[in-house]
């Protein structure tokens, strides 16, 4: 009778065994698949020590598939109106306003990511990331310069200057290569970064401007120069 009893209750220990683990299984599964859709894929970030440059700087990232790859479009504005340092610049560089536009595109691929991480947001507390790619940059510098003017007397030509408001652009092509670290705090974001940048001054006509004492943050800079700096944003 106990022998007679004991195959039923098997049978169903095994039937309820098949039953669950595919759901325990299935379950998990899920949760983690729904963590990695759930968290945020955009990033708005300042970047302030622009500011310093005359400039501002907005970065938007998207995270592309896989979630560990990103694509970032950096557009930057630059302004000034009132060049303190008017009148000790001198060359093609020189300027009493300044306007300018660039734009930076980066790949960035994180290569790191820490266990433990943000609880709403699902986000890593830390992340480590390298990333790269192309920039420009246009600049309209205005200047009171003088200006030779021909005029000719008794058939001799000959040349008076004057002073006349001067517009000179320059394009700026290069490329950055940078290495950072992410701090995620739920859905804010610190960013501290550093490396390398190359930079291609040209003026109105195409030619390489080429100014022995030009700074690194001078839009007439050509060369290699280094890049850093840190960025607070949000991602969304």
């Amino acid at each position: 009778m106990n022998k007679i009893n004991v195959i039923p209750l098997t049978g169903v220990i095994a039937m309820f065994s098949l039953a669950v683990l595919p759901t325990s299984v299935y379950g998990q599964t899920k949760d983690k698949s729904e963590e990695e859709q759930i968290r945020p894929k955009n990033i708005i970030a300042i970047v302030p020590q622009y500011a310093f440059f005359r400039g501002i700087r907005i970065d938007y990232e998207r995270s592309l598939k896989g979630g560990n790859h990103w694509l970032v479009i950096a557009p930057q504005f630059y302004l000034d109106v009132n060049n303190s340092a008017y009148y000790y610049s001198s060359g093609y560089g020189g300027y009493e306003t300044m306007t300018g536009i660039g734009i930076n595109l980066y790949y960035k691929t994180i290569v790191y990511e820490s266990r433990k991480g943000n609880v709403n947001s699902n986000l890593p507390r830390h992340s480590f990331y390298i990333s790269g790619g192309p920039n420009f940059q246009y600049f309209n510098l205005q200047n009171s310069e003088e200006v030779a003017q021909p005029f000719t007397n008794n058939g001799t030509t000959y040349y008076q200057y004057n002073i006349e408001a001067v517009n000179k652009p320059i394009y700026r092509i290069g490329a950055v290569a940078d290495v950072g670290w992410q701090m995620a705090f739920d859905r804010f974001l610190l960013d501290l970064y550093l490396g390398v940048a190359l930079k291609y001054s040209m003026d109105g006509n195409g030619d390489l401007i080429n100014e022995t004492y030009s700074d690194w943050v001078e839009p007439t800079y050509t060369g290699i120069l280094l890049d850093g700096g840190l960025r607070l944003g949000l991602f969304f």
